[in-house]
């Protein structure tokens, strides 16, 4: 007889059911023609209906965002999801300040003019490599300008070799996943491509008036032509071109999603960016009015017409349906248990869920076919928070098709984020008597009725499953849910002894507490006061991009034989931000001090102390009884220190009740601590650190009489004439005809 112990062990099913997931993201897995009047909606490619043939996108819409597939002309975002916005008006560098929900200026350019610094009729922008580059097209010039401290690099153009039938107007630029610049020159019919130092390299001719360019994942790259009618064509890296004839709707999952919507006018709608970090109500006067929507100068839009900004409602079509792929188990006759909806359907609007199950692959042609016998038939209304679910209703079988049908009122879509598909069904009654099963039909009906139980209990074991992301400041829900105002995250800080701002962020919450542990030992320190403020401020220097300071790395395949690559440490380090006031004495020795500036003898003038004889005097000295005169600077600096902030934080209430309240929870014992807020000034050798104290403004804009007054901020402008236009000047530039008209 076999031990019990060598035997294989009993096949079981399994505890839980698995899954399978549909979404934007992994992939819909639709048969070929399986999607009849639906699209992906931007930004997280969610199902919804497609809109109806009178309110669709065009790729030649004159804001140069393809039909919303990219960027409008002027727009650009940067490494760390920032949002910069050229204002075609006031010429003046944007950046979308989410908190406020308004567009703040950026101190970069210097106003109208031909100077370094300064624009004449400028489009495009884009962000590569830590630069920031400036299609400056009234001034002939592409201008190239550090994203760290906007310092102005160098002007690419192309050589006086090329033959330019006109001066060459860069009017908007796109990069490849190289780093290779391709610009866009309307004067000549060109595109021009740089290298990623900013070298010239190639002119491409023949495409008359080119403006707007993108480049999708593909690395084609989308070219604007003006003309009646406007065309689009895609270029290849040989300047080879072809027309486009797809719509938006088509080219959408080849385009990389955009974190927001972009309207057939260009606006930007900002309204979940604004969402995610909103201002506390002591700072409801920094929004601007409007609904997070924005134009391409960076100015609110206050009554849009509607959603999408189009003069009349979006009109979406009626009815749309999307048939999967077969879904494959892997299990003999699997009954496939459950079908979970992610999304919105909003009133007006439905979603039917159909499926068909067969043990065998089934061609294409018999799923699409109107005729075949689908099963389960239920229909999802009003989902708005949560989830919706239902049984799958059909029959066993290893293989499963899906059929979503999409409905609206013409007004409404529904939107679908994902779809999840659990199998096998694992049902309770596994713990019955066999005579519950003995029968198909009661066995079923057994199943599903205890399936309203089983999902409450695997709910139940799903968070005692996950129990542990509750004691993880990074994934503790930061929500309450409830309405009551208390999170679990804000419950876990105070298991510490830590208390959260009523104002501060989500990611400021997590960052702080779980950095927290590690300077514990540290409370009640200067260290350890210093670290905190670090994390409160966002100083950390390991946290801070310094792309600058890396190593460059090349797509090649990596040698076995190589050593592995260490990333160098960032140079910058966080300011002390703390300064003790006993640094402040400065002490005399004997033998070795000397009198002047770094050395000061105390005596009775540190609390200006009355002294008959002396220094008594009314309305300037005290009377002071208390305490030993000649111990007084141990009296006066011994318990005091100064903390240095960035003023930007004495501007915002929110920001200084946030500070004034760590600082008087975790200052040491029987301290005093007092806030210098920052002010920017530049002073060369004393005090300019740029980027905490100081801010390098726009250039001075010249001199007016009887109105500038002269000194350090004035500087005086050219003559007339070598700032172009006529000019008369005696012994000089006197050409009449050519540069001087006698009037």
């Amino acid at each position: 007889m076999i031990p019990a112990e060598l035997l294989p062990p009993i096949p079981r099913p399994p505890h839980d059911p698995t899954s399978l997931l549909l979404n934007g993201r992994l992939g819909w897995r639709a048969l070929p023609g399986g999607f009849i009047d639906l699209n992906y909606s931007i930004p997280d490619q969610s199902l919804a209906l497609a809109l109806h043939p009178a309110s669709r996108r065009s790729l030649s819409e004159p804001s140069g965002s393809f039909g919303g597939l990219a960027l409008p002309t002027g727009v650009a975002l940067g490494p760390d999801g920032s949002l910069y916005l050229l204002d075609p008006k006031s010429l003046a560098l944007k950046r979308f300040d989410p908190c406020c929900c308004r567009f703040e200026d950026v101190p970069c350019f210097g106003g109208k003019g031909s100077a370094p610094r300064q624009l004449l009729e400028p489009h495009g922008i884009g962000i590569c490599n830590g630069n920031l580059y400036v299609c400056d097209t009234g001034n002939h010039r592409l201008g190239v300008f550090s994203l760290r401290g906007f310092g102005l690099r160098a002007y690419l153009a192309p050589p006086r070799s090329v033959d330019l039938a006109n001066p060459w107007q860069p009017y908007d630029l796109a990069f490849d996943g190289e780093g290779h610049i391709y610009v866009s020159d309307p004067a000549n019919g060109r595109l021009h491509r740089f290298s990623p130092a900013g070298h010239w390299e190639a002119s491409f001719p023949g495409f008359g008036i080119i403006t707007h360019l993108a480049i999708d994942c593909q690395e084609r790259l989308f070219a604007h032509i003006e003309g009646a009618p406007p065309l689009v064509k895609v270029i290849r890296s040989d300047g080879l071109s072809a027309l486009v004839a797809s719509s938006p709707e088509e080219l959408t999952p080849y385009f990389p999603s955009l974190p927001f919507q972009i309207d057939n006018l260009g606006r930007l709608h900002l309204e979940e960016q604004c969402n995610v970090t909103p201002c506390p109500e002591a700072e409801a006067e920094c929004r601007q009015p409007g609904e997070g929507i924005f134009d391409l100068s960076g100015q609110p839009v206050i009554t849009p017409p509607n959603k999408l900004g189009q003069v009349s409602p979006p009109i979406y079509v009626e009815s749309g349906i999307y048939v999967s792929q077969a879904l494959d188990s892997e299990l003999y006759r699997c009954q496939w248990h459950r079908l979970i909806l992610d999304g919105e359907i909003q009133s007006g609007a439905q979603v039917r869920v159909s499926t068909f199950t067969s043990e065998a692959l089934q061609p294409d042609e018999l799923i699409l076919d109107p005729a075949l016998p689908w099963d389960t038939n239920q229909t999802a209304r009003n989902l708005t928070q949560g989830k919706w679910d239902c049984l799958v209703r059909s029959g066993g079988g290893r293989y499963l098709w899906l059929k979503l049908e999409l409905r609206g009122d013409g007004f409404t879509s529904p939107r679908l984020r994902g779809v999840e598909i659990e199998f096998p069904r694992i049902s309770l009654r596994r713990h019955l008597p066999a005579v519950f099963g003995a029968e198909p039909t009661s066995a079923d009906f057994t199943d599903r009725f205890l399936s309203l139980f089983d999902t409450t209990l695997r709910g139940i074991e799903h968070d005692l499953d996950t129990q542990a992301r509750y004691y993880d400041p990074l994934s503790a829900p930061a929500s309450s849910g409830n309405g009551n105002g208390l999170d679990f995250l804000t419950w876990l800080a105070s298991w510490v002894g830590i208390s959260f701002g009523r104002s501060w962020p989500e990611e400021r919450r997590r960052r702080f507490l779980k950095q927290s542990g590690a300077i514990f030992d540290w409370r009640g320190t200067r260290q350890g006061l210093r670290q905190e403020l670090l994390l409160l401020l966002g100083m950390q220097s390991e946290r801070l991009s310094c792309p600058d300071c890396q190593p460059r790395q090349s797509c090649r395949p990596k040698l076995e034989n190589c050593p592995p690559l260490q990333e160098q440490a960032c140079p910058w380090e966080p300011p002390p931000l703390i300064l003790e006031h006993f640094m402040l004495r400065r002490w005399l020795f004997v033998g070795a001090g000397r009198l002047g500036d770094q050395a000061v003898l105390w005596g009775k003038s540190i609390v200006n102390r009355s002294q008959l004889d002396q220094n008594a005097q009314l309305d300037r000295t005290q009377l002071k009884t208390s305490q030993d005169p000649y111990r007084d600077p141990f009296h006066v600096y011994a318990h005091k220190f100064s903390v240095f902030v960035p003023s930007r934080y004495g501007c915002s209430e929110t920001e200084r009740k946030s500070l004034e309240s760590l600082l008087k929870s975790e200052s040491p014992a029987h301290t005093l601590a007092q806030v210098i807020y920052v002010e920017p000034r530049f002073r060369i050798g004393v005090q300019s650190l740029i980027g905490f104290d100081s801010v390098v403004a726009r250039l001075p804009q010249g001199v007016t009489l009887e109105q500038t007054p002269l000194g350090v901020a004035s500087v005086l402008t050219k003559a007339a004439h070598e700032q172009g236009g006529p000019s008369l000047e005696i012994g000089g530039d006197s050409r009449v005809g050519t540069t001087t008209r006698l009037e």
